[in-house]
């Protein structure tokens, strides 16, 4: 088993896992957890290159040399050229000694460690980029012949998602399967995996028949082998009729595919990417169970890749759990961001990794008045306000905190501020800057009804809207408080909720004296800000966008 693994240089990953019989790494999509599992499988790859080439030599001075690695012999990992292998396609680095610049290639470094047995090991591996085709694989350090025989004895299997089933297969032999399943093509040696599975061992193969029946209540065939074409041959039968494998849904082919494949490999470190892949949430929890009971019958470690929420929920009390997010980092049952995983959802944290700020407000229509108001007060916040990371919470301040700390624990160095409408309660003071507006919401902010006058006025003129602005007019004197008419700091312009009690009124009311569409709706209210003086916007307004400013200036500025 192994218990630890390093990585530096390959691909995105510079981490240090501590790994367990069951490991689950979860996190979004192109966040490192394929990776992970890849530099595994490529630190066993590169201790067999090695120890095969050191068998072939006699001297003792050549225990370093490298063994060389073609690119199309590493299946596990197909890339067009090897430099794709390295961090930011870095392969070689230029040092200055004295007066001469000198060349120096950059390593990719991989370190295992583990335990089999009761003996405990620890291998290190470097690969050195030679040319897109060809690298070199050397132990970090001189190792003794009993640590390589030791870390020898594991043997890593690695298992891509289905992709589909092919329509017919030929016999093949086992090292030839494990080569397309390394290449990912999954498809194509189902029905050998079964092949192997119902001729190795029989009792075996009737478990996982059982298994399928119950879950999906098909009944799969012993597989067939037709000598006088070279193919294999499975069916099922579903409700007395018996069909070709061909015919199954890709939940069932998943299925399938896993439990031959841990059968097909026992007493290995079974790498599985994505195995919750074509399943529904109930049979994604019920794999993950079936995994876990099946491997620890076969002496097997698992260590899976998932970004199903399902599957980490039936994961916490049952594995070790390794979330990459931020730096890939080991989570517990009472972790924040586990409970937070299950409900935040990832694309949320890939945004907290771009921006590492976030802003909350009631709704998407407080953003668009934000930006109207930084645009004509001409405010620097304004560059930030373009795509931010925003996440509406109708003004919950709970809501926020929940979703801030959840980030939070992912990125320590995350800052947030949260805008809300007037609340009749505190705000807490921490990292998460909490401010509100005095009067009732962002709306009563607009220069009423000056902005309204200003903004029919604008309006093309044809022969039917000529006496628009006086239409208008007569609405807002009917509407309107007169004292508010009189006094712009009204408390009429303050505590009434300006978006729904006045503007939406008064538009209404023009509709049907026009006996035409509403010119404006709730959604669209930021457009009358471009129509306010700057002298008329309340300097609080000012206030708040500075505010968001020093978030976001500070945390985009440690990008």
């Amino acid at each position: 088993m192994i218990t630890k693994i390093i990585a530096k240089n390959f691909k995105r990953l510079d981490l240090e896992l501590d790994l367990s019989s069951v490991v689950v790494f979860v996190g979004p999509n192109n966040s490192g957890k394929t990776s992970a599992l890849q530099a595994i499988s490529l630190w066993d790859f590169g201790l067999k290159k090695w120890t095969e080439v050191k068998r072939k030599r006699s001297s003792k001075s050549g225990k370093r040399t490298g063994a060389p690695i073609n690119r199309k012999d590493i299946y596990t990992i197909p890339v067009p050229s090897l430099k794709e292998l390295w961090k930011d396609l870095h392969v070689r680095m230029q040092k200055i000694s004295g007066n001469r610049k000198e060349t120096k290639n950059i390593t990719i470094e991989i370190a295992a460690e583990g335990i089999a047995g009761t003996e405990k090991w620890s291998l290190g591996l470097e690969f050195d980029f030679q040319n897109p085709e060809v690298c070199y694989v050397r132990p970090m350090e001189v190792p003794e012949d009993k640590l390589i025989e030791i870390a020898n004895r594991e043997r890593v299997m690695f298992l891509p998602p289905m992709s589909g089933l092919s329509a017919e297969e030929y016999k093949l032999e086992a090292g030839t399967i494990n080569v397309f399943i390394g290449q990912g093509k999954t498809a194509d040696v189902l029905r050998n995996l079964c092949w192997h599975v119902y001729n190795n061992d029989k009792e075996k193969w009737k478990s996982i028949t059982d298994l399928i029946d119950r879950m999906f209540n098909i009944r799969v065939n012993d597989p067939e082998y037709d000598p006088t074409t070279g193919r294999i041959i499975v069916k099922y039968n579903e409700n007395n009729i018996s069909y070709d494998l061909i015919n199954g849904g890709r939940g069932f082919h998943q299925v399938l595919l896993l439990l031959t494949y841990i059968h097909f490999s026992p007493k290995s470190i079974i790498l599985i990417d994505e195995p919750d892949a074509h399943l529904e949430i109930l049979r994604q929890k019920q794999i993950f169970n079936l995994l876990c009971e099946n491997l620890r019958s076969e002496g097997s470690q698992l260590i899976i890749a998932t970004h199903s929420e399902a599957l980490l929920d039936e994961a916490i009390e049952k594995a070790r759990i390794i979330a990459f997010l931020g730096k890939p980092h080991i989570v517990n049952s009472t972790c924040q961001l586990v409970k937070a995983l299950t409900t935040i959802g990832c694309d949320q944290y890939i945004l907290a990794e771009q921006k590492r700020w976030v802003l909350y407000l009631e709704g998407s229509t407080d953003l668009d008045n934000l930006r109207a108001f930084a645009e004509k007060l001409e405010h620097p916040v304004l560059k930030y306000l373009e795509r931010p990371f925003t996440h509406y919470v109708g003004n919950i301040p709970d809501k926020a905190r929940e979703h801030f700390y959840g980030l939070k624990e992912a990125f320590q160095d995350l800052r947030g501020i949260a805008l809300y409408d007037r609340l009749d309660k505190s705000l807490q003071k921490n990292v998460l800057v909490e401010i509100m507006w005095k009067r009732r919401e962002i709306e009563n902010y607009i220069p009423l009804p000056d902005a309204v006058i200003r903004y029919f006025e604008s309006r093309p003129r044809d022969l039917f809207s000529t006496n628009d602005v006086e239409i208008i007019r007569e609405i807002i004197n009917k509407e309107t408080p007169q004292a508010a008419l009189l006094d712009k700091q009204h408390t009429f312009w303050l505590n009434s909720k300006i978006s729904e009690d006045y503007l939406e009124t008064i538009f209404k009311k023009y509709a049907e004296k026009k006996s035409a569409v509403i010119p404006l709706s709730k959604k669209d209210y930021y457009v009358l800000i471009r129509f306010a003086r700057i002298d008329e916007i309340d300097d609080e307004v000012r206030e708040k966008l500075d505010a968001i400013y020093d978030v976001a200036r500070i945390a985009e500025g440690n990008l």
